[in-house]
């Protein structure tokens, strides 16, 4: 059991939460050295011993509901942060890298060699090769079967009463209620309950789609310069439209300096207003005083706003100009 392991349960918790958190953290080895037990005995198990398999499978994921079927070549990072509902079905060759959670809903079909990836290594070679990295969950509802070959990166989440075709990379979330394929994967048509196309429909008439998961502001400058004190502050308001808490990573860019990074909370249908000038997010981080860039990743779609309160004379509220993908 993984409670029986001596980890750096705090460290460990900076990736739950979807924080920047060292890779090498203590105890780590031995966590992953645990699934990779587990995963060998699994694999090596008699096809008849249908008993011992799903013992190990209970074992393995962190919660597993009715008939689970696992065929052998399973590999799992930890194993614990795997959970499936009824009926859950993964033919083989199949990877589950869950540094964050991953969880499926009941009836999911998984074809061979698919592979769903919750850890993200930063960008800049200086912190990859520190150990550091991220991690978002992927999430997959009820009645959802993969192709064979499909790969999910960090931070999905796809829908009930889904197709995924062979070979797709699913990078976006998908929608509920549709057949969907392709490097990246997109919508290719909506579907009933039968599995009969729904003609006419589109993913517009279906349902909103509030934001985007990642926004970039490239102009920044703490505090506004101008003729006399106070010089005013910018403001960074966040809008969360979905039914999830919005956990989002910052990275603040400067010219002169390596990148600094805090976490941003906005709950469930809710609006926040960060004054950038004061402490923000769960560590109270401050942003220096100087130029700077603010990249937003989400783990949910946002839509966001930078703007500035100047005070200078003739000068009043005003927005800077975002982009987000």
């Amino acid at each position: 059991m993984r409670n029986n392991i001596d980890y750096d349960r705090a460290e460990f918790e900076k990736c739950a939460r979807g924080e920047r958190y060292d890779a090498s953290f203590r105890g780590r080895e031995e966590l992953v050295a645990r699934a990779l037990m587990l995963c060998q005995e699994y694999n090596q198990t008699p096809a008849g011993d249908k008993k011992r398999r799903e013992e190990l499978i209970r074992e393995l994921f962190g919660r597993v509901g009715k008939n689970p079927d696992v065929e052998p070549n399973v590999f799992c990072g930890f194993g614990f942060n795997i959970e499936a509902g009824d009926n859950f079905f993964a033919n083989n060759g199949c990877n589950f890298m869950d540094p964050a959670k991953i969880t499926f809903g009941d009836n999911v079909f998984i074809g061979p060699d698919c592979g769903f990836y919750t850890a993200h290594h930063p960008i800049s070679y200086k912190l990859r090769n520190q150990f550091y990295e991220w991690a978002y969950p992927i999430t997959v509802g009820d009645n959802v079967w993969f192709g064979g070959g499909c790969r999910v990166v960090p931070g999905v989440t796809i829908g009930s009463n889904v197709v995924i075709g062979a070979g797709s990379v699913v990078t976006h979330d998908i929608p509920d209620n549709c057949v969907a394929a392709g490097n990246p994967c997109r919508v290719i048509r909506y579907i009933d309950e039968d599995g009969n196309e729904i003609k006419g429909q589109t993913e517009k008439e279906r349902c909103m789609n509030y934001g985007k998961n990642v926004w970039i502001f490239a102009d920044g400058d703490m505090p506004p310069q101008g003729n006399e004190e106070p010089f005013g502050h910018e403001a960074l308001t966040i809008t969360n439209c979905t039914d999830t808490e919005a956990v989002v990573r910052v990275t603040v860019l400067f010219t002169d300096r390596e990148p600094e990074q805090c976490v941003l909370r906005v709950g469930a249908r809710r609006v926040n207003c960060f004054r950038l000038d004061y402490p923000i997010g769960d560590a109270g981080y401050q942003i220096p005083k100087g130029q700077y860039s603010l990249v937003l990743e989400s783990n949910v779609p946002i839509v966001s706003v930078l703007g500035r309160l100047d005070r200078r004379e003739n000068f009043a509220y005003y927005e800077m100009d975002g982009f987000y993908m």
